[in-house]
């Protein structure tokens, strides 16, 4: 029975989760080129053949990290923007949970907009999971703003793609200032700013 790769099978696929997951993290505070392999290693606890073994190179494995973060920041803001019957307290919800990302020490930011302005085009691969997760925030917003119009809560001059977008690059600005100079008080100020004008109402 011990020898059975069935049985072996499941406890490797776990720790290649968590690997993946400690090398998510790691990026997601040093950025693609500071993590080397003896970064990752210490990191995951995975010797550097290892990761090569599971995941491939250090490129494979950072877009498997990148695809993962990006596959979970999306579901977190579609969760946001649907778990409020009333769309305003989703949109804030999410704001809100930028900030906290924006607040962070360690982590500070946003990966993949970290990512978009460390790499840039020369890494495609990483460009093309950051450019779909962008389209799946900005369908997500699009779909909130409807029904806060729907709901009296949105002016109907807007188009909400138009708006979408600008939510989304609002919130990318914030998190990047934030990165790269801490400046947090600045990304409260242009993301408050930013939902009291969608929503503030005409007098």
């Amino acid at each position: 029975m011990k020898n059975n790769p069935s049985i072996r099978g499941r406890p490797r696929s776990f720790d290649q989760e968590r690997a993946l997951d400690a090398a998510m993290e790691l990026f997601w505070h040093a950025g693609f080129d500071a993590a080397t392999y003896d970064v990752l290693e210490q990191a995951t606890g995975q010797r550097r053949q290892s990761l090569v073994y599971a995941f491939g190179d250090k490129q494979a494995l950072f877009h498997a990290a990148l695809k993962r973060y990006a596959e979970t920041r999306v579901e977190a803001v579609c969760k946001g923007l649907e778990s409020s019957p009333v769309a305003k307290a989703g949109i804030r919800h999410v704001l809100d949970d930028w900030l906290k990302d924006a607040r962070r020490k360690r982590r500070r930011g946003c990966l993949m907009v970290m990512t978009a302005g460390e790499l840039g085009p020369r890494d495609p691969a990483a460009a093309q999971i950051i450019e779909a997760a962008r389209r799946k925030l900005v369908a997500a917003f699009a779909r909130a703003l409807h029904t806060a119009r729907e709901q009296g809560d949105l002016a109907t001059g807007p188009d909400v793609m138009a708006v979408s977008e600008m939510l989304v690059a609002a919130g990318d600005g914030a998190l990047l200032h934030a990165r790269s100079g801490g400046a947090v008080k600045a990304a409260e100020h242009s993301l408050n700013a930013v939902f009291d004008l969608l929503f503030q109402r005409p007098r």
